[in-house]
């Protein structure tokens, strides 16, 4: 199981760490021009983190605060969108260091998913797995990386 990764978009990097149980870390560490986001924010504020074509945040949650049954839902195409949290642009490339990950933001002209990284993106995904407790990966064919 992968402890931490480091993802890259074209306006930021961000580094990704499990906590425990459902939680992860994702902070943002590195930002070209402006975004909604801050730099050093963390999007994922105590919750699990998806890996598709972007990150996204979200909430386990499968019936909601007030309802009478509690459950707990990995799945982010199974949450309802009011558990989504803060999230990413599209992913260009997935890297398990920082200095890897850094390099291919200073390249500065990368796509979504893009192929100079796509053998360190499958690498860190597979790390990941389909049972990791704090990081989900889609497979949804709407929502995954495309690699």
């Amino acid at each position: 199981m992968i402890e931490e990764f480091f993802a890259v978009t074209r306006t930021s990097v961000y580094h990704a760490r499990h906590v425990d149980d459902w939680r992860a870390n994702v902070i943002k560490i590195a930002l070209r021009g402006s975004s909604e986001i801050p730099l050093y924010a963390d999007i994922c504020e105590g919750g699990m983190i998806a890996v598709g074509r972007n990150l996204q945040a979200f909430i386990p949650e499968r019936f909601g605060r007030t309802h009478i049954m509690t459950a707990y839902e990995r799945c982010l195409e199974k949450v309802n969108t009011s558990y989504w949290g803060l999230h990413s642009s599209l992913i260009i490339g997935l890297f398990k260091t920082k200095e890897e990950a850094l390099a291919c933001f200073e390249v500065g002209d990368g796509t979504e998913c893009d192929t100079r990284w796509i053998d360190s993106t499958r690498a860190v995904v597979a790390e990941i797995g389909d049972d990791h407790p704090s990081i989900y990966v889609s497979h949804d064919k709407d929502f995954q990386i495309r690699i």
